[in-house]
Parts: C-alpha cells; sequence; structure tokens
C-alpha cells in the first residue's frame, strides 16, 4: 500500500520538482531525490523555481524533518541524502537559505570517527527491498516528460506573449 501511495502521489506531485523531492525525502527516497535533483540542470532555472528550492531548504529546518537531520549522523548508510543535500546546496545563489544548509551541512560528521562495531539494523534489510521494487526509472521517464510537457506549455505562453505584444504596437 506504501509503494502504491508513493507512486500515486509522485505522478501528482511531480508536475512540480521541488515538491516532488520533497516527497522523496519525506519517504526517505534518497536515491530518487538525488536523482531528481541531477535532472534540475536540465529544467529552467526560474526566480520561482529558486525561492521553492529557498523554501524546501527551510522546512528540512522543521520539526517534521527531523528525522532526516538526525540520518545525516548515519552517513555510510546515507550518502545520497548527503549528496542530495549538496546538490539543493549548488542550486542556491549564495542567499541565507545557501548559508543554513551549507552550515548544516558543515555538520556531518566524518563517517571514519562515526564508525562503531554494530551490524546493520535489520529494519534498513527490510525497508530496502520494498523500495527495490518501486520502477524508479519509470518514475524518472515520467517526471521527464510532465516537465517537458510544463516547457511546452510557458514557452507557449511566452509565444503568445510576444504575439499580443506585436499585435498591440501594429
Amino acid at each position: 500500500e506504501s509503494r502504491n501511495l508513493f507512486c500515486c502521489l509522485y505522478r501528482s506531485w511531480c508536475h512540480n520538482p521541488v515538491t516532488t523531492v520533497s516527497l522523496c525525502f519525506l519517504t526517505q527516497n534518497y536515491k530518487h531525490a538525488y536523482d531528481l535533483i541531477q535532472k534540475f540542470g536540465d529544467l529552467e532555472v526560474t526566480v520561482d523555481f529558486l525561492t521553492e528550492v529557498d523554501k524546501l531548504v527551510q522546512l528540512i529546518e522543521c520539526p517534521i524533518f527531523t528525522y532526516l537531520r538526525l540520518q545525516l549522523l548515519d552517513v555510510k548508510n546515507n550518502p545520497y541524502l548527503i549528496k542530495a543535500l549538496y546538490g539543493l546546496l549548488m542550486l542556491l545563489p549564495q542567499s541565507s537559505a545557501f548559508q543554513l544548509l551549507s552550515h548544516r551541512l558543515q555538520c556531518v560528521p566524518n563517517p571514519e570517527l562515526m564508525q562503531t562495531a554494530e551490524g546493520p539494523k535489520p529494519s534498513a534489510g527490510s525497508k530496502r527491498s520494498a523500495a527495490a521494487s518501486i520502477d524508479y526509472a519509470e518514475l524518472l521517464q515520467h517526471f521527464d516528460k510532465v516537465q517537458g510537457k510544463h516547457l511546452e506549455a510557458r514557452h507557449q505562453r511566452a509565444g503568445r506573449g510576444e504575439q499580443l505584444e506585436r499585435r498591440a504596437v501594429l
């Protein structure tokens, strides 16, 4: 049921790239969040887009994401979480959100200092097997398709705006 809910929400939320990443953070699908952030380089980066990334960084500092921040302590088992957060950091201009996220990432411990004699947690394996049954490649294709349609629509609206301006001048 959880997989079906995630896939259903993903298909609905992927109209907004930043919201899609936040869904991946909420569901602890960090590798997929990282893969999505890698695709942000192909998207049109607007002021609104950067504002949404800024808001996501602010949201990461809220209580709802306490578990995410605590998972930064487990560097060895959460490399894609750290990579995803660094990806967001690289998208941001030098702003207060940049400083906030940069400071948070500076607090990530050195993995060699965090080594313990304990073995892996048994719950991690069951969670990984559930996540493995999701077709992330297909979800990425769906994300690309939806974002392509949004880009096309923005260009069509911009083209109509230019045509209206030309008519007003004539």
